[in-house]
């Protein structure tokens, strides 16, 4: 029986990871998409000339410790710089344009021992229809290109990739920058939130742009924040739009907005079962969803969160090593615009189809709506309290059971009861014939032997007697 319930749960979960698997298997067939004469907002040339553009003038953006750049700036800086002129290129083509853009810097920020200086490139739209709302869409720049070493050399450490990171996260800097390019030229009429294109820098170290952005907007600036996107690791099979692990109006509204589109196939909110790793936010249960590993973490207290990336980062594999038989090659030495183009040749509508929900979802006159609707709060799991209640709860109740099952399994299969027969040994054990179970009494008197020893055990010596003679 025992034999019968273990492989019926073992052929199970392999039932559960192969449809788990399959239904994260995306397509890269986008044929079908416009069919009917819709059109996307954005074109997949433009994406792919931006990127490339942008990989080839920016391949090394790595961020440096202070002490180690040089004073014509190093490649992180001159990435925002890059940034911010195709920015500005691009709205001074258009002379109804609108927006700003500007270099902020991040101040100086510690990271182990040691103190990194950066900055963000930040572009502001204005509401056509003010609610005093804010909502963020940001993508870190930067990359690993080169190694970051502390001036000490005991401090942070990086192995620089020297692959100019077209996954991580070259692909999400061009969707913003034709997002800008749209939002800068385009009259949004129902527009009902500023919004801020922010491209992160410091992404690869803890995330240390978006935590200067927020610092940034003061209390009154946080508090008419409802809304932050990230752009991360695009490139992948499929789009996710993860939003939080309980359903979100949010969440409900923009995975409409996709399937009113078109894209219902190709983006969506990732699959129950997520390959999680064991990270631990400040204050925090140690359980981090991979959505989170990224500027998101910055802003998921605070209020509502979207991430949007690709690849099976966001289903249940075995090992993050691959795209279900495409190399996952983001932030490694092999993610080149050459592999990107090899592993998924349709990545540029994909970069388009990302671009075209978070337009169509922002521009829309219910968004500012959907983003302040009470989602509800479930902040009390998150408390070291109810880690603690939780894993007494826990303990508690394997105690019960390893109780119960104990129980129930000394009744079920403790020894029968041994009867004993008590039997009179009237002339010695020689005249007897034990069976099992069977006690024998010797009841003779003891003295007066007569086989001449002295002894009045006569089939040898008596088993109590010490060892002296009486005299």
């Amino acid at each position: 029986m025992a034999k019968k319930i273990a492989i019926t749960l073992f052929l199970s979960l392999i039932l559960v990871f192969s449809v788990a698997a399959l239904a994260a298997c995306g397509t890269d067939d986008y044929s079908s998409l416009f069919s009917d004469g819709a059109e996307s907002k954005y074109s997949a040339e433009d994406m792919r000339g931006t990127l490339e553009e942008f990989l080839s003038e920016n391949a090394d953006r790595t961020s440096l410790v202070k002490s180690f750049k040089p004073e014509s700036g190093d490649g992180e800086s001159r990435a925002a710089e890059w940034i911010a002129a195709r920015i500005t290129d691009m709205l001074e083509q258009q002379p109804d344009s609108v927006g700003s853009v500007r270099i902020v810097s991040t101040g100086e920020r510690r990271f182990g021992v040691d103190t990194f200086e950066s900055q963000n490139v930040i572009y502001s739209v204005p509401a056509t229809v003010p609610s005093g709302k804010r909502i963020v869409i940001g993508a870190h720049y930067d990359n690993l290109y080169a190694d970051v070493i502390s001036a000490t050399g005991a401090g942070y450490y990086s192995r620089g990739t020297g692959a100019e990171a077209a996954v991580g996260n070259g692909a999400a800097v061009a969707v913003l920058l034709e997002m800008c390019r749209y939002f800068g030229t385009h009259e949004l009429k129902d527009l009902s939130v500023d919004v801020d294109f922010v491209f992160y820098g410091m992404g690869c170290l803890d995330y240390g742009g978006a935590q200067a952005y927020r610092e940034s907007l003061g209390e009154s600036g946080r508090d008419d924040l409802v809304l932050a996107i990230t752009l991360d690791g695009l490139g992948g099979d499929k789009l996710w739009m993860y939003f939080d692990e309980q359903e979100t109006a949010l969440g409900k509204f923009m995975t409409t907005i996709a399937g009113s589109l078109g894209y219902g196939e190709y983006i969506g909110e990732p699959p129950v079962m997520q390959a999680d790793v064991d990270e631990t936010l400040t204050d925090k249960l140690p359980y981090t969803p991979q959505a989170l590993l990224n500027e998101s973490s910055v802003y998921f207290d605070y209020g509502n969160i979207c991430t949007i990336t690709s690849g099976s980062d966001f289903t249940f594999v075995f090992g993050n090593g691959m795209w279900y038989g495409k190399e996952n090659a983001a932030y490694t030495s092999r993610d080149t615009l050459g592999a990107l183009e090899a592993n998924n040749p349709g990545y540029a509508m994909q970069m388009c189809i990302a671009a075209d929900v978070l337009t169509c979802a922002v521009s829309h006159d219910t968004f500012a709506a959907a983003c302040s609707a009470d989602n509800g709060s479930y902040a009390w799991l998150t408390s070291r309290i109810a880690a603690y209640a939780g894993g007494a709860l826990l303990a508690a109740g394997v105690l019960v059971f390893s109780v119960l099952m104990t129980k129930h399994l000394r009744k079920k299969y403790s020894d029968a009861e041994i009867k004993r027969n008590i039997k009179v040994a009237v002339f010695g054990m020689d005249y007897e014939d034990p069976k099992e179970g069977d006690v024998f009494v010797d009841i003779r008197p003891r003295g007066g032997g007569d086989d001449g020893s002295g002894s009045d055990v006569p089939f040898g010596d008596d088993p109590f007697d010490d060892g002296e003679k009486k005299k």
